[in-house]
């Protein structure tokens, strides 16, 4: 075994390990945050509200690609669109509530948010030629047709909710 493929065995080791550490992260919907919300206990009379939530990791999809249909020169789907999976993570954002006459608090009021699935669909383009296809009854010469053009519309699909409690 030379130098040159034990490097090369080297890289393709440093590689694997790469990826097998990053691979359960990307599996993850979405990675945790909490907002630092701290600083606002100087300005508010009462105690600053905690925020935890998450920030979603788009995972983009395979895209239904050009295809020929028949009569026309150009392809249909000529940019396609672009699905994108990710998930709306849990949301959760409370505060003590202060009671004005003692120094006890009354409770906690929160708002809630469970995590959903969203799905998305990137614009795509569609494009139609200026031509038709070739004629036989005019030695195959094509004819001239208005072009037409076409987008595909975006979309978003999710089901997000959310709950007062006290």
């Amino acid at each position: 075994m030379g130098i040159t493929s034990r490097a090369g065995l080297a890289g393709i080791m440093a590689c694997m390990a790469t990826a097998g550490a990053v691979a359960p992260a990307a599996a993850a919907p979405a990675v945790p945050v909490t907002v630092p919300l701290g600083t606002l206990n100087t300005v508010l009379p009462f105690d600053a509200p905690t925020l935890h939530t998450g920030m979603p990791l788009p995972v983009p999809g395979a895209p239904d690609g050009p295809r020929y249909v028949k009569g026309n020169l150009l392809p249909h789907n000529m940019v396609p669109a672009i699905p994108v999976e990710s998930a709306l993570p849990n949301t959760q954002i409370d505060t003590p509530l202060p009671d004005p006459m003692s120094d006890r608090n009354l409770g906690t009021p929160a708002l809630v948010s469970p995590g959903t699935e969203l799905h998305t669909i990137t614009p795509g383009a569609d494009l139609g030629a200026p031509l038709s296809e070739p004629r036989t009854a005019l030695f195959g010469l094509p004819a001239i047709v208005l072009p037409a053009a076409g987008v595909t519309a975006p979309a978003v699909q999710g089901a997000p909710a959310a709950t007062a409690t006290f």
